[in-house]
């Protein structure tokens, strides 16, 4: 093998393990915010912010529509908690349990429900979505 050859292989190598270093970096950086778009979730729909939590809501499927927050009014949130995470292999779609506590005021009820959702990565805005609706609390 000639130097030429061997330093045009070594600059090869170098490249690729640069790049997919970057691409690990980004998988990285998409599963860290995640926890971020999580937790500002949660705590807007815990403290009844369901304006700021439909910021969250991008449906992938457009012909359904989501549910008027006026309906949650007589609703307090009393919990919200995650489960287990569930990523896609590339990193850009997650499947979450929520398990959510809350009291209808007009029904002086006490319920749990847990949920379902989709969380999918846009690549252009580079934030997460949830790919549903504002938790239905209606019992």
């Amino acid at each position: 093998m000639t130097k030429t050859t061997k330093f045009i292989t070594t600059v090869l190598i170098a490249v690729v393990l640069t790049l997919s270093a970057c691409a690990t970096a980004d998988k990285q950086k998409r599963m860290n915010s995640i926890d971020i778009a999580l937790n500002d979730f949660r705590k807007a729909v815990r403290w009844g912010y369901f304006e700021e939590a439909l910021s969250f809501i991008q449906i992938k499927d457009y012909s359904r529509t989501l549910r008027n927050p006026d309906y949650l009014k007589s609703i307090r949130i009393t919990a919200y908690e995650y489960g287990k995470k569930h990523f896609s292999e590339e990193g850009k779609k997650l499947n979450v349990t929520a398990l959510i506590s809350f009291y209808n005021v007009d029904r002086g009820t006490v319920n749990d429900i847990v949920e379902d959702q989709t969380w999918w990565f846009d690549d252009d805005q580079k934030r997460w979505f949830l790919d549903g609706d504002l938790p239905e609390m209606v019992r």
